[in-house]
């Protein structure tokens, strides 16, 4: 069963991750949350409406209001941009001056002006991303479905198009569904995320708590991989430090925490000359994560009690070596 016991509950105005490896049901997910298929039980209700139950003229209305982005565009190639984007209005029946007045609109707003007779061998992979999300919003849709649409992305691009609905989420209060595997993504733009392991959803909650604390496994590992990737573009290599006798830690810190003099606290209360190593700053969409790679020349007892007193600041430490 690709999808199985899903418990699934996303505010109106929100931008909601659903992150997973390869097979984890995250596809099938998507397709239960626009239509496209049917579960064989329980209910999938957007707005008012629940899906599982709709009838066929009801789904067809519905999907009006739900628009869809996709890794790899899905674009009409023989059509041009302004065509692209009017295919959609064409579908739900809108008359000419209507869909020439939105066109227009939707490519001022997705960045698109002068582009409008190019046909999409033409443009780039952003480019091509910003017509699908013009015409995914033609109809004003009250929810966005973005099934990995940022995969087939460099990193440069794949921020500028996180921005851009970023930016429309603020603009409009539109609903915002990512599904991906990317944990950058996620801690870029999302509010909420849900993790999702063979079918199940394993955890929930708001991003910075998510990526703070990670409880399952497989978050960690999603964790692990971005903090990892972090790490790999500066200069420092914590595999590589010369740490001597002591050990290596890793201190998060999150928000309002980093503005407090905790280490220089615990430096002052166990004599301890505690060297910072490495500092980096992320953000989240509701707060900074700071994170400093120190080392603490003790072991055993003194140790644990440096770590238990920043634990008690609300400062999380790992043990990454020990020399």
């Amino acid at each position: 069963m690709a999808v199985d016991a899903v418990d699934l509950d996303i505010e109106r105005g929100q931008i909601y991750g659903i992150i997973g490896y390869s097979g984890a049901g995250k596809s099938t997910l998507i397709r239960l949350l626009n239509g496209l298929e049917q579960p064989d039980s329980g209910s999938v209700v957007v707005g008012d409406l629940d899906l599982a139950k709709a009838s066929s003229r009801q789904l067809r209305q519905a999907r009006l209001k739900i628009g869809m982005i996709f890794q790899h565009f899905n674009l009409l190639w023989s059509r041009t941009v302004a065509q692209n984007i009017a295919f959609a209005l064409e579908i739900a029946g809108a008359d000419k001056a209507q869909i020439a007045a939105r066109v227009a609109e939707l490519i001022q707003l997705v960045g698109l002006e002068g582009r409008e007779d190019a046909y999409p061998a033409q443009l780039s992979g952003g480019q091509k991303q910003r017509v699908g999300i013009a015409r995914a919003l033609a109809n004003r849709p009250d929810v966005l479905l973005c099934d990995e649409a940022t995969s087939a992305l460099d990193p440069e691009t794949t921020d500028a198009i996180l921005d851009l609905l970023l930016d429309i989420n603020r603009s409009f209060g539109l609903t915002i569904v990512l599904i991906t595997h990317e944990m950058h993504v996620v801690r870029r733009i999302c509010d909420s995320v849900a993790v999702m392991e063979e079918g199940r959803i394993v955890e929930t909650g708001k991003v910075l708590d998510v990526f703070t604390h990670p409880r399952q496994k497989v978050t960690q590992r999603f964790v692990r991989q971005v903090s990892e990737a972090d790490v790999s573009q500066s200069a420092f290599d914590p595999d590589l430090a010369e740490i001597g006798q002591g050990a290596l830690v890793k201190l998060v810190y999150v928000g309002p925490q980093a503005r407090q003099p905790a280490l220089a606290d615990a430096i002052r209360q166990f004599d301890l000359p505690i060297n910072i190593l490495h500092g980096r700053l992320t953000r989240t969409r509701d707060a900074a994560i700071g994170e400093l790679y120190v080392h603490v020349p003790a072991s055993g007892e003194p140790l644990a009690g440096v770590l238990a007193y920043l634990a008690e600041r609300d400062i999380a430490s790992e043990i990454l070596r020990q020399g």
